[in-house]
């Protein structure tokens, strides 16, 4: 009997260690089956945002997630700010999707770490999905500007207790009223995490509350401060000359701050700048640089260099602005403060020999045909800043530094520019035929672009050559303090000389230096699409009679642009630049009247 039991146990354990065998056999088979699938496979379950991309060959996932970006880049990022649809196109906030990079992130599961990590990684894939987002970079200033474009239309701040400054009197003013503000650091973070996800859906922000919070018990305190501030005029000093803001400038200056639940006289630092720009209006002399007079295409004399004073504006308002903020907190009262003047000196004894502008090295022209006056006024009169101008070897060169402050003080008249969704009247509109002439004649040059932007909108200016013929859009360039900036590098190894002139209805940009044979291509422009610029926009206004309709934007079309810029230089490399435009639709605006004029 002990000897059958001892069999019956020596059976069942064959049996056991057999069927153990044949698991981990059939387990490593698997195992290796599952292996061999994935050699060149993204392993299961593995997703980038919301893409799955396991089970794919890098390719594939690659060429996936580059079809997701472009639809993306197609309808831009949709917000729906109180039921409302608005749109952030991509190329506004310099998008840059990195979906190769991506599909690395994707392709190291299972694939790095130590052994036993990769083990438990493959593993788990065919269960569990991993989750990565795409690799997404964006222009921060870009976008945060155009956040606050949405904010600007949006936006209704509370109207909470404030200051009533008049003739040198405090007054505080305790009507209050709540508002509703755009949620700014919310919508940046979902857009931001919209696009890593490759979320196309549109994205839902609601105002949030701004409501009156200034405790009318410290208002006495508030008072006191702002009458510190103006209680005496302040004299600002440069030599012989003296420039007096009285108590009423001075209360002009002061706006109304909050911190907690106190109101405190903040100062407008924009208001202070404004008046210190027409003080350096009168104390400003321009220096002349060593210019050069030109027979045909050679540079044969320099014309004698002058020096010139500039006010330090920045430093002059921080000046005005410490000494006030003194005041408020009870310091020694500041009645005097020296004008910050720098004296310009310009470039001494050098010649045009030793500088080697010895010849024409660029060209570009432009036609004025069908500019109003004004227009014509602020071309000639940007054209003046930048005539004269020497880039020094390996300098980059910036348009809006060489222009400087475009205002009233500076010659420039009222005409039209573009800025933000809107075509507006102000000081130097027009400048951007200068820089767009500028930017033919640095490509026609052969130097190394650093910074350009085309126009929000097609402008009929920009798309003829100098002979008037027509090019299409995409060679145009456009600036606006402090950005968008035209710049270039000069990597000739030779100073390059500006000149600039204005002839007839004509307006062209000479480069002088020193040729060093390299030549240029440029392909283009080609117009890639063109968008119909949409149905009009009619808005009711009370400001025209019933019945009277008054056109404040002409239509433009929208579509895309690009043009392809090749340098060769002597020794055979060659640089390629690619300039992709964009235009957006550009609907007619009209005014419609509704005012009931009484008989």
């Amino acid at each position: 009997m002990t000897h059958i039991k001892i069999l019956i146990r020596k059976t069942t354990l064959r049996k056991t260690l057999l069927f153990s065998s044949v698991f981990v056999f059939s387990l490593i088979i698997a195992i290796s089956l599952y292996q061999i699938a994935y050699a060149d496979k993204i392993f299961p379950h593995v997703r980038m945002g919301s893409i799955e991309v396991g089970s794919m060959t890098q390719d594939e996932a690659t060429k996936k997630l580059e079809r997701e970006v472009m639809g993306i880049e197609g309808r831009g990022v949709v917000i729906l700010i109180e039921g409302k649809q608005e749109t952030i196109r991509l190329e506004d906030i310099g998008s840059v999707f990195s979906s190769r990079e991506s599909v690395n992130l994707a392709w190291s599961v299972g694939r790095q770490g130590k052994w036993y990590q990769r083990f438990k990684e493959r593993l788990q894939a065919p269960f569990a999905a991993t989750y990565y987002t795409v690799r997404v970079e964006l222009n921060r200033e870009d976008l945060e500007n155009e956040i606050a474009a949405l904010a600007q239309l949006w936006d209704k701040p509370r109207v909470d207790v404030r200051f009533d400054i008049k003739e040198g009197e405090v007054n505080i003013l305790e009507d209050t009223k709540p508002g509703k503000l755009l949620p700014r650091e919310e919508l940046r973070n979902v857009i931001f995490g919209s696009l890593q996800n490759l979320d196309s859906s549109p994205i839902n922000i609601s105002l949030k509350d701004d409501i009156p919070r200034v405790d009318l018990q410290t208002t006495p305190e508030a008072r006191e401060e702002a009458e510190r501030i103006i209680a005496s005029p302040l004299a600002l000093v440069y030599k012989e000359r003296v420039f007096s803001v009285n108590k009423e400038e001075i209360g002009s200056w002061v706006v109304s701050g909050y911190e907690g639940n106190r109101l405190h006289p903040y100062l407008d630092e924009n208001k202070i700048s404004v008046f210190v720009t027409d003080i350096a209006g009168d104390i400003n002399t321009p220096v002349q640089n060593v210019k050069v007079r030109v027979e045909g295409s050679k540079v044969v004399d320099f014309i004698p260099p002058q020096s010139g004073r500039v006010l330090e504006e920045d430093e002059t308002v921080a000046l005005i602005t410490n000494a006030l903020n003194e005041r408020r907190e009870g310091k020694e009262i500041t009645r005097e403060i020296s004008l910050p003047v720098t004296v310009k000196k310009p470039l001494l004894d050098e010649t045009a020999s030793s500088l080697r502008i010895t010849e024409l090295i660029g060209k570009a022209t432009t036609t004025l045909t069908g500019s109003p006056p004004n227009r014509i006024h602020n071309i000639k009169n940007g054209v003046k800043f930048l005539t004269g101008i020497l880039i020094s070897p390996g300098e980059e060169f910036s348009t809006l530094e060489a222009l400087g402050k475009v205002d009233n003080t500076t010659g420039y008249l009222p005409e039209l520019v573009i800025k933000e969704n809107r075509t507006i009247p102000e000081f130097g509109g027009g400048l951007c035929q200068v820089s767009t002439t500028l930017f033919r004649a640095v490509l026609n040059t052969g130097l190394p672009i650093t910074a350009r932007r085309n126009h929000s909108y097609r402008v009929s200016y920009y798309e003829k050559d100098g002979e008037g013929n027509t090019i299409g859009p995409g060679l145009d360039a456009t600036i606006y303090r402090p950005s968008p900036d035209l710049r270039f590098v000069n990597d000739t190894g030779s100073t390059i000389l500006i000149q600039g002139y204005v002839k007839g209805d004509k307006v062209t940009f000479e480069l002088y230096g020193t040729s060093d044979g390299r030549t240029v291509e440029v392909d283009g422009p080609h117009t890639l699409s063109t968008i119909p610029a949409g149905a009009p926009i009619y808005a009711e206004t009370d400001t025209l009679p019933k019945g009277v309709t008054k056109r404040i934007e002409i239509a433009h079309p929208g579509g895309s642009a690009i043009a392809t810029y090749k340098i060769t230089y002597p020794d055979g490399t060659m640089e390629e630049q690619v300039f992709k435009s964009s235009y957006r639709q550009w609907p007619a605006r009209y005014l419609v009247g509704t005012r009931e004029d009484q008989p």
